[in-house]
């Protein structure tokens, strides 16, 4: 089985291709060889010890939100780091700009359960604005910057898809 995954590490960008055969897993980074990858949980589940390309690294990792970035400390290095599968990273290019504005875009296919802001409302970066049910877990997804609600383009009960948008945040001024 291989898996096609989008990456960010430290603002630059990846594409990595990870195919598990049995107890085996392989990964390609860009246009590199398929390279066996071996791995461990270490430190009571708080790290990652993993070997690839003969290197061993350290991975610790901490925190995340809905743009799947999450804090790592990679080898002692800390770094900001986030990986999607291929679909949803082509659904947040598709938005263009707005991926980096203050739309907040479904991650995956769910339905909107609760919207916890209204038009018009300042919310501050982090504050929750939306509840969006997949795979029977509630997801609620943080404004990614502080300023106005100008839009909510979905209502309770709608059906969503990964990067529909479901609130638009209007950066505060000055920002």
């Amino acid at each position: 089985m291989k898996k096609r995954y989008i990456l960010n590490y430290d603002g630059n960008q990846y594409g990595a291709v990870v195919a598990r055969e049995g107890d085996e897993t392989m990964v390609q980074v860009n246009d590199g060889d398929l390279t066996p990858v071996n791995f461990n949980s270490v430190l009571n589940g708080k790290a990652i010890s993993i070997r690839f390309g003969g290197r061993m690294h350290l991975i610790h990792l901490s925190g995340g939100g809905h743009d799947s970035a999450v804090q790592a400390t990679i080898n002692g290095r800390p770094v900001r780091l986030s990986v999607m599968d291929e679909l949803r990273a082509q659904a947040l290019e598709s938005l263009g700009d707005a991926a980096g504005s203050g739309t907040i875009a479904a991650d995956i296919p769910g339905l909107v359960v609760d919207i916890k802001v209204a038009v018009g409302q300042l919310v501050h970066k982090g504050e929750p604005v939306v509840v969006v049910e997949a795979m029977k877990m509630q997801n609620e997804l943080a404004a990614a910057i502080s300023g106005t609600v100008s839009a909510i383009p979905v209502a309770v009960g709608d059906s969503v898809n990964p990067g529909d948008p479901l609130v638009i945040i209007e950066p505060e001024p000055g920002v």
